[in-house]
């Protein structure tokens, strides 16, 4: 099982749980916080995307003296400051603050345990040959949650999976036989 993470650096060390923190911060209306943490982009498209209050496309929280050190340099336009990287820097850090404070709340989402399922369950490839499935996509959602306890929505791709594979098997069996096979 993958170690709990603390922070959002340690979120960052491994690439699919980085995919699941994002589509929490999706579903939490933070992407863009974490988005300019990310972004190595140039001061003026920083600016006009992230840190603009009023004008930004996905305007992040920030502190307002850092806003404020921005916006005086935006307003005359000087985007080759060299202000501008200390700036930057400052803003990404305060919104780094931000996002770790919630980082326990990302462990204890539906993402996060998804995340966990799909890493400590058994190979989808293997249970497919295992039950002559070719559709390993689908045992993957299946199998993901049935790890998860979602039983109504495993049980709803099962079906959908044995009428496309012509597969008798109930749902009831299939989940016995994947957890007794320890691949969920």
């Amino acid at each position: 099982m993958p170690k709990e993470p603390k922070v959002v650096g340690d979120i960052l060390k491994d690439k699919k749980m980085t995919a699941a923190y994002m589509d929490y911060c999706k579903r939490r209306y933070c992407l863009n916080e974490f988005m300019f943490t990310q972004n190595k982009g140039n001061p003026e498209s920083l600016w006009t995307r992230y840190m603009d209050q009023k004008k930004g496309k996905e305007p992040v929280n920030i502190t307002s003296k850092t806003h404020l050190a921005a916006k005086a340099l935006a307003d005359k336009g000087d985007f080759k400051s060299g202000d501008w990287k200390k700036i930057i820097e400052t803003g990404k850090k305060e919104v780094v603050l931000m996002l770790n404070k919630d980082v326990m709340g990302f462990t204890g989402s539906d993402e996060y345990k998804k995340y966990v399922a799909e890493n400590g369950m058994g190979d989808p490839q293997k249970a497919a040959k295992l039950l002559g499935i070719t559709d390993v996509k689908k045992l993957k959602e299946v199998m993901v949650n049935v790890a998860v306890d979602d039983r109504k929505t495993a049980e709803k791709l099962w079906k959908e999976l044995a009428k496309k594979e012509k597969i008798l098997e109930d749902y009831k069996a299939i989940s016995s036989s994947l957890k007794k096979a320890n691949l969920v």
